[in-house]
């Protein structure tokens, strides 16, 4: 069973517009930068995002991002006064009150957890390389491992990223999902000239066999690659382009 797409807000702030999805559980923030804000975090940005953390949500928490390596680390991010940026992983998690997780993405798939009766927060960057080494997956061992999360009473959130009509691969990257993934042609549409990936289906099945309901796995649907999209893309527009954040908090 896949989880539908939904219908997303969005909302002003200190930064232009941000992308809300819904069924975010009292106390707790999710959201998505867009084309306006260019997406760099330093000092001074992660005081502005916890400006519109606060103001937009009413929630008092501060940044930490990573540098994303496109791996399988995941870490813990504790609550920190400051700014600050984890060291090589892709993928944080968070049980501390007053915390906000952020992911830099420009393309890649940002999945986003909250289980609200522990106040377990974590955030994933899933690129293809992620998704074939199975980042999503690594990250759901270490909550376990760390927290009390219970995929029975969690969420998940699949942001902006290129999605299957624009996500197109060469064989050798179906391949590497194919030695991944037993059921990855499912997830490999091939009716255009070239092989398209469906990252977030494949994504959403993933989250399914961990225990997350399908009702509780919030797809935006969202396209970062399409014209007329709200989102930077790397393949619309090389590496001049920003990057999109992905931000939960609580």
């Amino acid at each position: 069973m896949e989880s539908p797409v939904v219908e997303v807000t969005v909302q002003q702030s200190a930064i232009g517009r941000i992308v809300v999805p819904p069924k975010v559980p009292k106390g707790f923030a999710v959201f998505y930068t867009t084309l306006d804000f260019h997406g760099r975090l330093d000092q001074p940005n992660g005081n502005l995002l916890s400006g519109v953390i606060r103001e937009q949500f009413g929630i008092t928490a501060m940044i930490t991002s990573c540098t994303q390596i496109h791996g399988t680390t995941v870490r813990r991010a504790e609550a920190h006064p400051r700014f600050r940026e984890a060291d090589s992983c892709d993928a944080l998690w968070s049980r501390d009150k007053q915390t906000a997780l952020a992911i830099k993405t420009a393309d890649c798939l940002p999945v986003s957890l909250i289980d609200p009766r522990r106040s377990v927060i974590a955030n994933i960057h899933s690129g293809w390389r992620g998704a074939v080494r199975r980042i999503t997956s690594f990250t759901l061992d270490s909550l376990e491992r760390g927290t009390a999360f219970d995929a029975v009473s969690a969420y998940a959130w699949l942001g902006p990223s290129i999605r299957v009509c624009c996500f197109e691969v060469g064989e050798e990257v179906v391949e590497q999902f194919q030695d991944s993934y037993r059921d990855a042609d499912r997830y490999i549409d091939r009716s255009h000239t070239k092989p398209h990936i469906d990252l977030a289906g494949l994504t959403v099945a993933v989250l399914r066999e961990r225990g997350l309901a399908a009702e509780r796995i919030i797809d935006s649907g969202l396209c970062t690659r399409c014209e007329g999209s709200l989102f930077h893309s790397y393949r619309r527009d090389g590496a001049k382009g920003g990057r999109n954040l992905a931000i939960v908090a609580q």
